[in-house]
């Protein structure tokens, strides 16, 4: 059971301005209108349930943290969430470790008139320290519901039971829409954007979106899975609007008499001009351990990010999604988002071809492909810990090797366009492998090579000799996998080792730590 008494002293000891002393009434449609989702087990893939959420609100930086537990019984959690990067104390998305994890989106329709009250970003950072189960939540809303809530909210939950459910907020009283219910949730699946469905009809902030994400969702073929991927790269980056569906791109349509191409990305689209982070939590399924639960986040327009693996098992972010307060992807997503909106007085409408083009090229090109290899990544990495759980500085160095080649990889976009409108062609070629450091095999990345060109690919020890030596000829992007044995087929030993990809022109290298 949650601890009730510690969570009393919590909700007494937030700041004395949610007891709304000097407050005053202020419009908060300004500060929100995310668009999220719950899967329950039943409807995925791999049957673990998730939770989606497109963070839209105007305070552009992000970050992610991990929040260490603070004391030693299991009264307290750790967690990742995600905040904003000059407030760390309110958290707004996470997982914790015993594998419970929230979401949140503003809901303009359920009832709300109080001016003061517990605030959203406080109540679910003490969920995330608090609960292990769905009924810990209901306790924590239940007490919550006694001090008042702030404004309205529906929240989604799962847990390491493989519950998930979502609750229509409003300040004081609170709807539960079970995902296993077929009544609540058809086919295991709640959308939500900013309004609920058990408020009123009018008010229905939000209803654009949430109509195209059931579309999404419920008119997919029912070949494509519901699965991190799909959520990914389907469902959180879509742009279609009542003006018309761009799909698939390149779109060469005019909307409201803009330039062939250009798409209104603001209130109607899912991926809209103020989504400033993405998760999605992948949880467990009943009876695994709950370490397994995987996050994967970005930061930036869903349009422009890549997301990263992560595990609260590491107990570290990595510094790319952490460091500063502009953090490394925040930087580079950023200078991206100027290409995309290039017009300032037009700054609702995003330049489609950006993202691809009519010849196939643009951001898009690079992303997709980067972000479905990171996510085959971490789910071998899950699968592999289901076997036998690994420590903490292994999961972290898993966590790491992925976090660094995919900003490895992104940081070499090119930003901008060509006079012709084709993005500007890659420098040089690039390398990177993963996992790194490795036990039993790593997967060697060859990017930017013409195809069709032959590539040598050469292993060197620390002394400089030359191990193992492979030709590589085929498309652009290839793959090379080195178990780990040298030219006779012998096991390499444990240390560090430099990887050389080089051509007629090019020699590019990058370094690999095989660990026994």
């Amino acid at each position: 059971m949650i601890d009730i008494r510690g969570i009393l002293l919590v909700l007494l000891t937030l700041p004395l301005i949610l007891l709304g002393g000097g407050l005053t009434l202020q419009d908060s449609r300004m500060f929100g209108e995310c668009t999220i989702g719950v899967f329950s087990g039943a409807a995925t893939a791999d049957g673990r349930p998730m939770l989606w959420k497109n963070r839209d609100v105007n305070g552009p930086v992000q970050k992610f943290c991990y929040y260490r537990s603070f004391d030693d019984t299991d009264r307290s959690f750790s967690f990742i969430g995600n905040c904003y990067s000059n407030d760390t104390t309110k958290v707004y998305m996470g997982l914790n470790e015993a594998g419970f994890a929230i979401i949140n989106s503003n809901s303009y329709n359920l009832d709300d008139s109080l001016m003061a009250g517990v605030d959203d970003g406080d109540l679910l950072r003490i969920a995330l320290e608090k609960c292990r189960t769905l009924e810990d939540l209901e306790d924590l809303l239940d007490l919550t519901s006694i001090k008042g809530r702030k404004d309205g909210w529906n929240i989604g939950a799962l847990d390491s039971d493989g519950k998930a459910a979502l609750y229509e907020c409003g300040n004081r009283t609170y709807v539960k829409f079970d995902a296993a219910d077929p009544d609540d949730a058809p086919d295991g699946i709640i959308l939500r954007a900013t309004f609920g469905l058990s408020g009123t009809e009018e008010d229905r902030i939000g209803l654009e979106r949430y109509k195209r994400a059931c579309q999404l969702v419920y008119g997919r073929n029912n070949e494509v899975p519901i699965d991190a991927e799909f959520v990914l790269q389907t469902l959180s980056r879509d742009l279609s609007n009542p003006l018309d569906n761009p799909y698939p791109l390149p779109y060469n349509g005019r909307q409201n008499r803009r330039a062939p191409g250009f798409i209104l990305a603001e209130g109607v689209t899912i991926n809209r001009s103020v989504s400033r982070s993405l998760m999605v939590i992948r949880g467990v399924r009943p009876g695994e351990n709950p370490r397994l639960g995987t996050l994967f986040c970005s930061i930036g327009q869903p349009v422009l990010a890549v997301a990263f693996p992560l595990w609260v098992e590491s107990r570290q972010v990595p510094a790319v999604l952490n460091f500063g307060i502009e953090t490394p992807m925040y930087f580079l997503a950023a200078r991206h988002r100027g290409f995309l909106y290039p017009y300032t007085k037009d700054p609702d409408y995003l330049d489609s071809h950006y993202l691809m083009d009519n010849d196939g090229h643009g951001i898009y090109y690079y992303t997709l492909p980067l972000e479905s290899e990171v996510i085959r990544a971490a789910d071998n990495f899950v699968n592999d810990w289901s076997h036998e759980f690994p420590r903490p500085d292994q999961v972290a160095a898993a966590q790491n090797s992925l976090a660094a080649h995919i900003y490895e990889v992104y940081s070499l976009i090119p930003f901008g366009k060509s006079d012709t409108g084709v993005p500007e062609a890659r420098a040089f070629p690039m390398i990177a492998n993963f996992p790194n450091p490795f036990n039993a095999s790593t997967t060697i990345h060859l990017n930017g090579f013409d195809s069709g060109e032959i590539v040598r690919l050469s292993i060197f020890d620390i002394l400089g000799r030359e191990i193992k030596s492979v030709e590589s000829v085929g498309s652009g992007d290839r793959f090379v996998i080195w178990d780990g044995t040298d030219n006779r087929g012998l096991p390499a030993a444990s240390g560090v080792y430099l990887i050389k990809a080089s051509n007629s022109d090019y020699s590019v290298n990058t370094k690999a730590l095989l660990m026994k």
